[in-house]
């Protein structure tokens, strides 16, 4: 999770600022859109929506599962990593697709609900959406994607992907996250911990593999996902106007973290960004 400018362009600072935060705007507007499904389908912002769960327990349930995968995850990726970095960021991409294609399909599902549409047209749209979805997975682990629909599959996958678990959470285990997030972000960052594992070269070009990027900059999918986790939990729970003006904070930071990261080339993606965008959340949950 990080963001970073290419060796080429580091002594300038004519970076557009508008083309490197028009992605970010986008991934999170689609977590949005996604997260007002919810509500149009349950106006009480329920947090379990997408499954049909009320309770409590339903909720814990949820975040347990997230934590074990997400354990699971971190460790077999980084057993493959130290024998195969390349091979386990493919993996990493496909897995990140897919994702994104099954969150879609349920918030696609909201919709076929709003829209009274029956059942066999949508197995045909779920059908056809999960092949397709498979096939750009498949097309990433083999590098034939080109660059322009690797960019516009992250910031649909990172929208979707981030919507569904701001949606699915609370908001105090999405603050608590996201801080953790952070705090890991940065000492990955600042101890060099994956260059030292596969070398500066190479570790550039790796991150750039997963990274809605150009020939300037790269912002990395991780990033991308949290932000839009954060808006769409701070939209459902505290309503739209907060997660409208939590999304303009996460842009302000963004553009912060770009002109710091002129300066010194690489910088976590998540701290800044993270951190002033959970202003709102933090706000009215501890002091209202």
């Amino acid at each position: 999770m990080v963001i970073t400018v290419s060796s080429n362009s580091l002594p300038s600072t004519k970076i557009n600022r508008l083309n490197f935060v028009l992605p970010i705007f986008l991934a999170i507007l689609i977590s949005m859109i996604c997260a007002q499904f919810v509500l149009l389908s349950e106006p009480t912002g329920s947090s379990t929506v997408l499954f049909g769960g009320t309770n409590e327990y339903f909720v814990v349930l949820n975040i347990l599962i997230i934590a074990l995968l997400s354990i699971a995850s971190f460790f077999v990726f980084f057993r493959i990593f130290n024998k195969k970095p390349r091979f386990a960021v493919k993996i990493v991409v496909a897995a990140f697709i897919l994702g994104g294609v099954l969150s879609t399909l349920l918030f696609g599902k909201l919709v076929f609900n709003l829209l009274h549409l029956d059942s066999p047209f949508l197995l045909i749209v779920v059908a056809v959406v999960a092949y397709v979805g498979a096939y750009f997975a498949y097309l990433s682990i083999v590098d034939a994607l080109s660059d322009k629909m690797r960019n516009l599959l992250f910031v649909v996958c990172s929208g979707a992907l981030g919507s569904f678990l701001g949606v699915l959470l609370p908001a105090v285990p999405v603050v608590g996250i996201s801080l953790f997030l952070s705090v890991f972000d940065f000492f990955l960052i600042k101890r060099k911990t994956v260059e030292a594992i596969v070398g500066e070269e190479k570790y550039e070009k790796l991150v750039f593999s997963v990274a809605i990027s150009n020939q300037e900059w790269g912002i990395g999918i991780g990033d991308l996902t949290c932000y839009s986790m954060v808006v769409s939990n701070t939209l459902v729970i505290f309503g739209f106007f907060t997660g409208v003006v939590s999304l303009l904070l996460i842009l302000m930071g963004s553009l912060i973290s770009l002109t710091l990261t002129l300066r010194m080339v690489r910088l976590p993606g998540l701290p800044i960004p993270m951190t002033i965008g959970l202003i709102p959340s933090i706000i009215l949950l501890f002091f209202s």
